[in-house]
């Protein structure tokens, strides 16, 4: 048996673990969505960056605001639903159950303006969220000692304006001013006789970036788009909340227990380029490649306010991702669909980390995006589009250890993961 001085020592840094890992749960390749309830639903992304007819485009691609005759609002709402059930493979060493559906429900959307001030000069103003979701398992599962929520969500308010070069170019820049909401919870162990405490950590920040983008339409029916999003830094502090950890562990908890601690979560930087090409009168191709540093994300770094400033990184070996997406529109023009467009689109996303490295709260695998749309002007001036994607993950294996001197396991799989998003909007023109 450990001494009660070992004991001790051990405590704060297993605490500042516990808690650097309250990094926010991942589903896709990272965790920057691409379905934002909007008609790139339909395709699977594929075009986010070269669509400057949809208002959308204030938040996809600055500089397509310009690339319109007047104002353009697009009102977004959809709803996810996510399958992440963990399953036992019988080497898990804390009892309890497997945890339930960590993900469920979890709505979403946003609201896109664009315009012009004069012929040469677009504007636009975007808000939404696309980065971070949240995981809430039983409290009494088996991985309760690594997390049993956590949450991670952000808002986008995204002002912008752009410029037309000539009649094929223009630049657009925009401030991207983003609200992160991070909150953890966990049941580390009580003490040597076992039993569940509690550590819960939670605050709300700002971040700020800037997205940058160009808009390329050499001929009639051909549209690229760039777009680069830079990185968002957001500085989390709270004082953590330590209960229940037994007389044993007294000392160390009084300690620690309200303690101002810093973790650093940074929304990693993303590069895509989309193109639209007009097949046909009525058919339209799209495509995208895109690229996210999520090793930009791989460290998130804890700080513990003591005097003697105890500090601990955690490295996960989180690694850039690449996505590739194609998709197509048909518009009818007659028969019973006559003004209505489908579309459809593939997607595929690597995943931003070994199944080695999956943990609890960061449950991530490359991803196949299937996407199926359809839309009609209701009127002149009024558009109504709706949307879905499914979105797999397959089977996600995960063995997770905690630090001695207790060394819990977690060891199994989430079967068959995935997530569904059923979006609407509405476009009105003015």
């Amino acid at each position: 048996m450990r001494s009660k001085t070992h004991l001790h020592r051990y405590l704060p840094i297993a605490i500042a673990a516990l808690a650097a890992a309250s990094a926010p749960s991942a589903y896709a390749g990272g965790i920057m969505l691409w379905q934002i309830g909007t008609p790139s639903l339909g395709t699977a992304s594929a075009g986010w960056a070269a669509t400057p007819e949809d208002a959308a485009t204030a938040f996809t691609n600055p500089a397509g605001t310009v690339w319109r005759e007047g104002m353009e609002v697009r009102g977004a709402a959809q709803a996810l639903y996510g399958d992440i059930k963990f399953t036992d493979d019988g080497e898990s060493n804390v009892s309890g159950g497997n945890g339930g559906n960590a993900l469920g429900w979890f709505p979403g959307g946003g609201v896109f303006a664009a315009g012009k001030l004069t012929d040469n000069i677009g504007w636009g103003f975007a808000t939404a969220g696309n980065f971070g979701l949240g995981l809430d398992y039983t409290d009494s599962w088996k991985g309760r000692r690594f997390v049993q929520n956590v949450d991670l969500l952000s808002m986008s308010l995204i002002p912008s304006l752009s410029w037309k070069m000539n009649d094929c170019l223009s630049l657009g820049i925009g401030l991207n001013a983003m609200v992160g909401y991070l909150s953890y919870q966990s049941a580390p162990r009580a003490g040597l006789a076992g039993g569940d405490a509690f550590l819960r950590y939670k605050d709300l920040e700002m971040g700020y970036g800037a997205n940058a983008g160009i808009m390329y339409r050499p001929v009639a029916g051909t549209t690229f788009g760039l777009t680069y999003t830079s990185k968002v830094e957001f500085d989390f502090r709270d004082n953590l909340r330590l209960r229940n950890f037994g007389p044993l562990f007294a000392p160390a908890v009084e300690r620690f227990d309200g303690i101002r601690t810093e973790i650093d979560v940074d929304v990693p930087p993303t590069v895509t380029a989309s193109l639209q090409q007009q097949m046909t009168d009525s058919t339209t191709f799209y495509a995208n490649l895109a690229w996210q540093e999520w090793s930009e994300y791989a460290g998130v770094s804890l700080e513990l306010g003591d005097p003697v400033q105890t500090s601990i990184k955690v490295d996960r070996g989180y690694k850039d991702t690449g996505a590739l997406a194609l998709g197509i529109r048909h518009e009818f023009d007659q028969g019973m669909l006559n003004g209505w467009y489908l579309s459809t689109g593939l997607a595929l996303e690597s995943g931003m980390q070994n199944t080695s490295e999956v943990t609890a709260d960061t449950v991530t695998n490359k991803t196949w995006t299937i996407g199926l749309g359809a839309g009609k002007e209701l009127c002149p001036g009024l558009t109504m589009d709706i949307g879905y994607n499914y979105v797999s993950l397959g089977d996600i294996d995960i063995d997770q250890q905690g630090r001695p001197p207790f060394s819990p396991r977690l060891q199994g799989t989430y079967k068959d993961a995935h997530i569904q998003f059923l979006g609407t909007s509405v476009q009105f023109s003015f």
